[in-house]
């Protein structure tokens, strides 16, 4: 991504304090960012898509189902992509009128799926649940609308490390003297996502992938900060000066272009993983 775009992204950003996740392009940018192999990794857990029903819940603006459509291993027709968001899925649309072919959305939370029992073959939740309020009546919507030889991919972070960048962002918010309180270990995770799960999959199996990244251009490190949560949550609060919050992502690159200085490259662990649930219990909703 330019300098220009970032320069884009960040002042729309400023201006709006539009919150991340109501909008696909933000989520569609990070996600560029990041690549493409972790999604390769995990869609790879299940080796055969073919004919496959999918339900992608939850699932943005098709980050991981638009990698199965444009690889060939699904047909466009046997897929559904909600999300909460309708601005995600409006993002999602714009995707299938750039492959000119129409891709089923439906703006819905994960807690109450409009689908019948046992439609699909396979059902994607790939980091969302840390986000769904009841997950427990999630992770049971999740199993209702499976079939029962089914398969459940869910994807999620580890909290065994924390992301540079977000290591970077509590030592920006301390040396602009911001006050702020840690945010919480997440309420599904790789290290507690497996029980909340098997109640309702009689077999769960966890994978982890780790990974690293190598940024030798701190501008890097400041357009990913762009696009974290964390600093979206800091742009909306009203007890911060708006110059305090324009410059919080130049103290990011600076920050970081000190480590880069000193020790020629800054290092950027990655820790995640994706849970394989197969034989769900069924349950009727009524």
């Amino acid at each position: 991504m330019s300098n220009q775009d970032t320069d884009i992204i960040t002042t729309h950003m400023l201006a709006t304090g539009q919150h991340y996740y109501s909008n696909g392009y933000y989520l569609r940018e990070k996600h560029r960012l990041a690549g493409h192999q972790y999604v390769h990794w995990t869609l790879n857990l299940i080796p055969n898509w073919s004919g496959s029903t999918v339900l992608d819940a939850g699932g943005g603006w098709g980050r991981y189902l638009w990698s199965l459509i444009d690889q060939g291993q699904i047909d466009v027709k046997d897929a559904v992509l909600t999300d909460i968001s309708e601005g995600m899925l409006l993002t999602s649309q714009e995707e299938a009128r750039q492959r000119a072919i129409i891709l089923k959305t439906t703006v819905c939370n994960i807690e109450s799926l409009p689908f019948a029992q046992q439609k699909f073959n396979i059902v994607m939740a790939n980091k969302v649940l840390y986000h769904v309020a009841d997950r427990l009546r999630g992770v049971r919507e999740l199993a209702r609308v499976l079939k029962p030889d089914g398969t459940l991919l869910a994807t999620t972070n580890s909290d065994k490390i924390t992301a540079t960048v977000v290591a970077l962002h509590y030592q920006a918010l301390d040396r602009m003297g911001i006050a702020y309180e840690p945010e919480p270990s997440s309420p599904f995770s790789m290290e507690n996502g497996a029980d909340l799960l098997a109640t309702q999959f009689r077999t769960v199996k966890a994978f982890y992938y780790e990974d690293e990244a190598l940024i030798y251009n701190a501008a890097e490190m400041r357009a990913t900060y762009n696009t974290i949560g964390r600093y979206r949550n800091v742009l909306a609060r009203h007890d911060i000066a708006e110059a305090v919050k324009q410059a919080l992502p130049e103290v990011v690159e600076q920050l970081a272009q000190a480590i880069i200085d000193r020790d020629g490259v800054l290092r950027s662990p990655s820790l995640m993983g994706a849970f394989v649930c197969t034989d769900p219990v069924q349950m009727i909703r009524r």
